[in-house]
């Protein structure tokens, strides 16, 4: 009864408690109970429980091997401490420490080796994919070509057999260390004594923890023959001479003194005495500094390096052929080679036989277009284009590339005073469809020919989307609750309250009772989760929803590709991802670094304000991060597909040869779909990987060369050229060098029958600026995968993308022209420059952009494009290739066209769509030309009138036909072409 009115009195302590308790653990408690309701609902729990069980077990198991094991020895050197000492008069300090400890030796003992067996185990947790690749291992079916055993040995059982290696050395290190600490401080060992120094129970002790300190070593030495087949010490990763003649043995060596010694350890518990364990040590030592140092640096200097190729022969091909294996670039399996004649000039058959290849040439730069799309199709605030990707589809019976993005909510962008919790998580939850343009052609404006845009979208029936909400994509909110009291906004209504929604899609996770509700709020540290009147019983949560987060939480051994790109499938918006199996522990093969190789930039506009105060816009560079850590293997094996409104993810397996994911298959079986049952449709959007042909790239500049002694000199190796078009927009001097990046092309290549989706990156020789060669990475079902290489003639020289910008800023028109355009107060903006393989020619394409000072909407301006000695710079593509081509040249679509409506020149209904349009912009120009004189900006005000008379002026034109054209009266000369259109010199 007291207890209880002592608990009654006092229970503002109690709350207090808990209070505590909560802030300390109850966020971690809280996001722990979370992640299993949210691995459940999305149907992976298999994923969530079969990690947390090996992270619990691998960390039980070592945190309470280390504990135990230091537990047992440093009481035992308590335990053997002699009972009666007399201290000597150095001792004294530390018998005063001996006293003032010895009440709570063994619990001091026991916390000290439970602390530390708590640390160990949660290092040791990390390592979970390290020991389940170890015990599900399966075979690869090739041997390594010295020691002549499977590369699983290596890839699955050698990483997990050096780890305990480590570990266990580490452990019994500090174990010694710490019960000789013991020993030291009870008398054991007793340095300043004049008599016996070691008491012969402690010498006992500390010579079996030294033999097995040394036997692990030995263990080490015996590992580490294993680990040269990644050495670094010859001109490639492997066994080199040196290694096999000198290190090999040297390491063999060492595990029989290794050996040695611990027999002399063991035989100290007999015979007294450390003068033969000690004289082991030494010779160990002595020996692995001799042998495997300075014996392996004479071998090297002596015999190989004044022949180094006649003794690294054989070990470079090995490096060639593990390395091309690792990497997919096996010469005749996985890349095939074709010498391309780069031919300046074509027969008209040879041009309409690459019709689609022309019409299909990119101009509009994704970075560029981001910047337009967001400012043409953002429509509100909230909204925001992440990125912009190229897809191909069959529109019109035709397959086409088209650029396409997603827009997303961005519910960071609300107006300031909107920017509450109940607007944030329950009214602006989701993006709303996506936007889509051609790839080569423009409006009158300069502006994109838009296949799909607005909201609700309109477009071409082909990229019709029956449910457009988008609540998963690249940058979404961290969390919304849906069905709730409060309706969701989606999508604004030009007049009147915007349309409203809730949300009916499968995912969520149900938070509608007081206790989940209370551990969504220690999660997110929000507590009107908690507070709010308007979650209901039926509410659910959305979080994990950005889909690259998302895949990797649910398939962690997976590395993800930096680029997502949306599909338009099925009458939905799905994220396409491609994912990656990686190793760095193939024997022979080249590592490379996977961050360095394939990290990427964004370019994006920011809006400032300059020093005299006026709005000025500028280009900003943010590094998009790609792939992470090293890596000397790579494939491909999975394509995660992420449904834009309900978040499923499918992850469809690519390569069911690939050994690392075979583990992973056989681990989470119900986690794969097989890649046949993705649809027709959906594999028809399936692309070769972006990164890793950015990897295989920078590994076939030196791996495409075919024989050892060609490779040692490096005669023939290439180089990825840099991107020019980026140093040109981008003056500061540290920001002017990047390499070339790969591009998609719609393209017929050399030697096949019909045009398909690739990948291509073009290579120059290391130092030289010519073209060598060219890698196209194949997309298209049936050739999925594929990767072909076609060489330049070596008997003349083929222009490289560089000399190519050389070239284009040199030519008088053009330079004269953009000159004039700077000078206006306007910037140029160099397009991509691409090189385009036409036939048994190249074709090279840049576009170029103008912006003005105060916009950040870029306009495309000119088409410019290179073939043989021919540079020419029109407005339109086909204006360009008009010049190139004559009438062979094809009939690039008429950019006024409007998407989705036949373009026959005969109006359905009497009236031709194209008139209203031009109609309707010169009324915009006469609104614009009444502000200006409003404004009293008079040169604004003449220009728009201009602008607007040339409309109607192509109205008739279009209504009655071209105008006549007035005939020059007497000895009149006409006048000479301008270099800029009427406009443009208006402006100037």
């Amino acid at each position: 009864m007291r207890l209880l009115e002592a608990i009654r009195r006092r229970w503002w302590l109690g709350v207090v408690l808990i209070a505590f308790f909560l802030f300390l653990v109850g966020g971690r408690v809280a996001t722990f109970y979370t992640d299993i309701l949210w691995f459940d609902s999305v149907g992976f729990s298999q994923v969530f429980w079969t990690l947390l069980g090996t992270k619990i077990g691998l960390g039980a198991v070592a945190g309470t091997f280390l504990a135990a094991l230091l537990a047992v020895n440093m009481l035992l050197a308590r335990r053997l401490a002699p009972p009666y000492r007399i201290p000597s008069l150095q001792e004294e300090s530390v018998e005063r420490y001996r006293e003032l400890l010895e009440p709570f030796t063994a619990r001091l003992l026991l916390g000290l080796a439970l602390l530390i067996g708590l640390f160990a185990g949660l290092s040791m947790a990390a390592e979970w994919p390290t020991y389940l690749l170890w015990a599900n291992a399966v075979d690869f079916g090739i041997d390594d070509p010295h020691f002549g055993v499977d590369l699983s040995y290596f890839v699955f059982r050698l990483p997990f057999y050096t780890l305990i290696n480590s570990w266990l050395f580490t452990s019994l290190l500090m174990t010694t260390a710490l019960a000789a600490l013991v020993h030291y401080v009870f008398g054991g060992i007793r340095p300043q004594s004049a008599g016996v120094k070691v008491t012969p129970q402690a010498s006992a002790h500390l010579s079996i923890l030294l033999a097995a300190l040394v036997a692990v070593r030995g263990w080490g030495y015996y590992l580490d023959q294993f680990l040269l087949s990644y050495s670094p010490r010859g001109q490639v990763t492997g066994l080199s001479y040196t290694d096999v003649n000198a290190q090999l043995v040297a390491y063999r060596l060492l595990v029989v003194i290794a050996a040695v010694t611990v027999l002399l350890f063991l035989a100290n518990l007999r015979v007294r005495g450390w003068l033969l364990p000690s004289a082991g040590v030494g010779v160990l030592v002595i020996a692995a500094v001799v042998l495997s140092g300075i014996y392996p640096a004479i071998i090297q200097r002596l015999r190989v390096d004044p022949q180094e190729l006649s003794q690294e022969r054989q070990y470079i091909e090995r490096n060639l052929e593990m390395t091309r294996y690792a990497f997919g670039l096996r010469i005749d399996e996985d890349v095939t080679f074709e010498s391309f004649p780069a031919n300046s000039s074509l027969e008209p058959s040879q041009v309409e036989a690459s019709r689609t290849t022309l019409e299909s040439i990119r101009l509009w730069d994704p970075a560029t277009l981001q910047n337009t799309y967001q400012q043409l199709q953002e429509l509100r605030p909230y909204y925001d284009f992440r990125d912009v990707d190229v897809d191909r589809y069959v529109l019109d019976g035709e397959t086409q590339q088209v650029m396409i993005s997603v827009r997303e909510i961005s519910e960071d962008d609300l107006p300031a005073t909107a920017q509450t919790w109940q607007n944030q998580r329950l009214v602006y939850t989701h993006g709303y469809g996506l936007v889509a343009s051609t790839v080569s052609t423009k409006r009158r404006d300069g502006q994109p020919q838009f296949l799909v845009q607005d909201m609700p979208p309109i477009g071409v029936p082909e990229l019709a989307i029956e449910n457009p909400r988008v609540y998963f994509g690249e940058n979404p909110p961290t969390y919304s609750i849906v069905s709730t009291g409060e309706q969701e906004l989606d999508y604004p209504v030009q007049e009147g309250d915007p349309a409203l929604y809730e949300y009916t899609g499968q995912d969520g996770v149900a938070v509608g009772s007081p206790m989940r509700r209370l551990a969504f709020a220690l999660r997110f540290a929000e507590p009107n989760i908690v507070l709010s009147n308007l979650i209901e019983r039926d509410s659910r949560i959305l979080f994990q929803r950005n889909i690259r987060r998302r895949v990797e939480a649910v398939a962690p051994f997976l590395k993800i590709d930096h680029d997502p790109y949306p599909v338009a499938v099925d009458g939905r918006i799905k994220w396409v991802l491609d994912a990656y199996t990686t190793t760095d522990m193939v024997p022979y093969s080249q590592r490379v670094d996977l961050a360095q190789t394939t990290q990427a930039e964004q370019r994006v506009l920011v809006l400032g304000q300059s020093q005299d105060g006026t709005v000025e816009v500028r280009e900003e560079l943010r590094n998009v991060p790609g792939l992470s850590g090293t890596a000397n293997y790579i494939r491909n094996s999975v394509k995660a597909v992420v449904d834009a409104y309900d978040g499923t993810v499918t992850l469809y397996v690519m390569d069911d040869e690939d050994p690392l994911l075979r583990v992973w298959r056989d681990l989470f079986p119900a986690s794969f779909t097989d890649a046949s049952e993705a649809g027709e449709e959906m594999i028809r959007h399936f692309r070769y990987p972006e990164d890793m042909f950015r990897v295989q790239s920078a590994m076939f500049n030196t791996y495409h060369i075919a024989e050892a002694d060609q490779f040692y000199t490096k005669e023939d190796a290439w180089t990825v050229p840099f991107d020019a078009a980026f140093a040109q927009n981008n003056p500061n001097e540290q920001d002017r060098i990047r390499p070339m990046r790969p591009y998609y092309l719609l393209m017929r290549l050399p030697g096949e029958e019909r045009e398909e989706f690739a990948l291509i990156q073009p290579f120059t020789p290391v130092r030289r600026n010519n073209l060598i060669g060219w890698l196209a990475g194949r997309s298209d079902p049936e050739n999925y995968g594929q990767l072909k290489a076609y060489l330049m003639p070596p008997n003349r020289t083929v222009f490289g993308p560089q000399q190519i910008q050389a070239r284009i800023d040199q030519d008088d028109r053009i330079s004269e022209q953009i000159t004039l355009w700077n000078q206006s107060g306007a910037r140029v903006i160099y397009g991509n420059l691409l090189v385009i393989p036409v036939e048994d020619s190249l074709l090279y394409a840049q576009p170029l952009f103008l912006r003005a000072q105060q916009s950040d909407i870029p306009e495309l301006r000119r088409t410019v494009l290179v073939f043989g000695d021919q540079v020419v710079m029109e407005d339109t593509l086909a204006e360009a290739l008009a010049r190139l081509f004559g009438e062979a040249a094809p009939p690039v679509e008429d950019p006024d066209a409007t998407p989705g409506e036949p373009d026959d020149g005969v109006p359905q209904d009497g009236v031709d769509p194209r008139v209203a349009e031009l109609i309707r912009e010169a009324l915009e120009r006469f609104a614009d030309a009444e502000r200006a004189l409003t404004d009293g900006d008079l040169g604004e005000y003449q220009e728009q009138t201009r602008q607007a008379e040339q409309l109607l002026r192509d109205a008739q034109e279009l209504v009655d036909g071209p105008l006549p054209t007035p005939e020059p009266e007497g000895d009149a000369t006409p006048a000479p072409e301008p270099t800029l259109d009427d406009a443009e010199q208006a402006s100037l």
